[in-house]
């Protein structure tokens, strides 16, 4: 309970703040659980030999001491993964979890009421026919709700005036599929796609139907050379700062 009331309270943030805060509290969390599953002593004495022995390399003028001294440089580092395994183990799944929660709820921009969008579905190639859409009542459909299949793709324009929860309906053939949109000016949004590894049967001649959500850009504007970095990388970003900060001030080796 107190997880979902933190992260009720995270989504109330603008995206570079909640990514932020999040990425320091995992931070905090992954490197107190490596510190006190790994052997500190040992991996300190690990990180004073790789040192030494890449000191002796850089100095030796001995070929065969060289390849020796990787060898051994090699062993180390094999022995350092061996020890933080636990620690991977113990943190692995969560992180997934956390990741999977991220790309639901941050990796969007949510659909404002008035915002025209799109809904596209894709089709294997050489698809020919008619796919038609329905809405729920409150939901503008911008664009003929029966579309041709052109260039294995069929796309309607579509727009929600006011705040609510609607649903896409869609015909093509034999089969029908659903989705929802949120119309809201709170940060939170549907999954925008569906996919035959989640909602579209293996063997339908639609391969996806995508609403087209912009993509969260935390930054905003600020580009870093022509970059801007989405969700992930930006969490990366502070997650490996937060660390090796957490580590020094905690003393982790």
């Amino acid at each position: 309970m107190a997880l979902l009331d933190f992260l009720n309270v995270i989504l109330n943030l603008p995206p570079l703040a909640a990514i932020l805060v999040i990425s320091i509290a995992v931070s905090a969390i992954t490197t107190v659980i490596y510190k006190y599953t790994t052997n500190q002593k040992l991996l300190e004495e690990i990180k004073d030999d790789v040192k030494k022995m890449q000191a002796e390399i850089r100095s030796t003028k001995e070929p065969e001491r060289a390849a020796q001294l990787q060898k051994d440089m090699m062993k180390r580092s094999m022995q350092q993964f061996s020890s933080s395994t636990k620690s991977m183990l113990i943190t692995m799944i969560p992180l997934f979890l956390l990741f999977g929660w991220m790309q639901t709820h941050l990796a969007y921009s949510p659909l404002a009421p008035g915002e025209e969008f799109a809904a596209t579905a894709y089709f294997a190639q050489g698809t020919e026919g008619n796919i038609t859409i329905a809405v729920t009542e409150g939901l503008g459909i911008l664009s003929n709700p029966t579309q041709e299949i052109k260039g294995n793709k069929a796309a309607w324009s579509l727009k929600g005036e006011n705040e609510g929860t609607y649903t896409l309906s869609y015909s093509f053939a034999d089969e029908i599929y659903a989705q929802n949109v949120f119309v809201t000016d709170k940060f939170t949004y549907e999954d925008p796609i569906l996919s035959k590894s989640k909602n579209i049967k293996k063997g339908s001649r639609i391969e996806r139907i995508v609403i087209s959500l912009k993509s969260v850009q935390p930054f905003g504007n600020v580009t870093f050379l022509g970059w801007k970095p989405g969700w992930l990388a930006t969490y990366l970003i502070f997650s490996i700062m937060a660390s090796m900060l957490l580590k020094k001030l905690l003393t982790v080796h």
